[in-house]
């Protein structure tokens, strides 16, 4: 008996007999079995399921699906072979439950959450692109090779991720005098991509190599400049471009600066991810020129880089522009930029209106840096979330910062971990964001209680303290006065001796 598809495993269990229930009396003696899914096995099949089969034999060259009524059409769509190519399988195939079957027989399971607007021939599609950009090997020009397939995927690819790129190596059919002493280091061309995928969103890029065990090199890790060059070109050509993350990559300041050419004409994107790289002061000052004028860019991810005073001197100075992009977060967490650069960026926050979030997060903190921060947080009125954990500010900064956030109305997450502040600053420094949040005009009254509890045990502690040092006091002044009344009765002692032989 076949089963269709649409019938879920669940329900298959849920039909099945206990082994408790299969030792009944009455079970050997039952001829009509309806859980017994296998009881035509042995028949012959059906003539409707042969010319099922025989029209997947030949459905490449006669697809008929329109033709077909809907039982036996699931039942084509589940026996349909996984060999058919994928450019003919676009234009003829839509059913999903084809596309999720032929997905986990390539790619393995879906290890991601699917999106709520995905279907599974999109999520197929897109990682089909991903293998092949993946795959694509850059001596054979093969991005210029699949310009038509491309085209064929571009209205169901939105998202591309790009884990790894091949490096160039000789032809197999070039001689050996034509081989170069030095290797290209550019990798394919982004051009002929993006010119193809129109609809696309999102792309993800990191240069490497997966899975390559002891055959690695440091050749694999090495970005060339023509390859960024390429990519900010490429940018130009994707109209609906949103998000573009190159990370987890070898990208110092020239490979930022081939690739800032492109992208500070662009007035698409929404998000730039850079994370993980060698970007240092002059690839910040890059990245600082687009966002001074880019029209859109909403999130800016610097995170893990080299990053120092003039790199954090420059960012501030965009952001106090007024063609500055509508900026919501900037995340500079992991950037050594010490008290002067942490300074310069609190300086365009007091003057600026964005952004609403801003990642501080393990940038060195030193001696001074802890007051600036609370009289930034003092004077601005824009940021709303604030990470400025790992960072030391020890108890006098997280005075200071709690002083701050008793005037500032505006912040409603400070992250104040592994700052070296005592447990009574954090509850104190919640209960304050507690009311930015719930937008309460006067403290409530187990803020006070906090506080003049806190009042009290420094009050009770300062008392103790005088006691103990009074009642030290009272001992030594008994021990002194008991040494003294010693000392008069050892000389009365003398005196008496004394007297007494001289008598004699």
């Amino acid at each position: 008996m076949k089963l269709p598809h649409i019938i879920s495993e669940n329900v298959l269990k849920a039909y099945t007999p206990s082994e408790q229930a299969l030792e009944l009396l009455g079970e050997s003696i039952r001829k009509l079995v309806s859980e017994n899914f296998d009881w035509d096995d042995d028949q012959c099949p059906s003539l409707k399921d042969l010319c099922v089969h025989v029209i997947n034999k030949f459905f490449e060259r006669n697809p008929l699906l329109e033709e077909l009524p809907c039982a036996d059409l699931n039942h084509l769509y589940e026996i349909l072979s996984f060999d058919l190519p994928i450019e003919f399988c676009i234009n003829k195939i839509d059913y999903d439950y084809y596309w999720e079957k032929r997905y986990s027989d390539k790619f393995g399971l879906f290890m991601h959450l699917m999106p709520r607007d995905a279907t599974w021939k999109k999520l197929y599609l897109e990682r089909h692109v991903q293998f092949m950009l993946e795959n694509a090997q850059p001596q054979y020009n093969d991005e210029e090779t699949m310009v038509e397939l491309l085209a064929l995927c571009n209205p169901y690819v939105k998202k591309v991720v790009v884990t790894q790129l091949l490096a160039w190596e000789p032809p197999l059919n070039m001689e050996k005098e034509d081989i170069p002493e030095v290797w290209p280091e550019a990798h394919i061309n982004f051009v002929p991509v993006f010119q193809q995928l129109t609809n696309m969103e999102e792309f993800d890029l990191i240069f490497g190599r997966n899975g390559v065990g002891e055959a690695f090199t440091w050749r694999m890790l090495k970005v060339a400049v023509q390859d960024c060059k390429s990519l900010g070109q490429a940018v130009d050509f994707a109209t609906t471009l949103k998000i573009l993350r190159l990370h987890k990559s070898c990208v110092d300041d020239i490979h930022i600066q081939a690739l800032m050419r492109g992208l500070i004409i662009n007035t698409t994107l929404e998000e730039l991810d850079l994370s993980n790289c060698r970007i240092k002061d002059d690839g910040a000052c890059c990245i600082a020129k687009v966002l001074g004028v880019h029209p859109k860019l909403q999130i800016l991810n610097l995170c893990d880089n080299y990053i120092e005073k003039k790199g954090a001197i420059a960012i501030g100075f965009a952001l106090l522009m007024e063609t500055v992009a509508p900026l919501r977060r900037l995340v500079l967490r992991l950037n050594p930029l010490k008290h002067d650069g942490c300074l310069a960026i609190m300086r365009a926050m007091v003057r600026s209106n964005r952004p609403a979030e801003l990642n501080l997060s393990a940038c060195g903190f030193e001696q001074d840096t802890g007051s600036r921060l609370a009289q930034m947080i003092k004077l601005n009125k824009c940021l709303i979330k604030l990470d400025v954990s790992n960072n030391w500010l020890d108890e006098d900064g997280g005075d200071k910062v709690i002083e701050s956030l008793m005037i500032n109305r505006y912040i409603h997450w400070l992250d104040v971990r592994e700052t070296d502040i005592t447990k009574e600053q954090q509850k104190q420094i919640k209960m304050l964001l507690m009311r930015n949040r719930t937008g309460e005009e006067e403290f409530s009254d187990s803020e006070v209680e906090i506080v003049d509890e806190e009042e009290e045990d420094e009050e009770e502690e300062e008392e103790e303290e005088e006691e103990e040092e009074e009642g030290i006091e009272e001992e030594m002044e008994e021990d002194e006065e008991g040494e003294s009344k010693k000392e008069s009765e050892a000389d009365d002692g003398k005196e008496k001796t004394v007297n007494f032989i001289n008598t004699e």
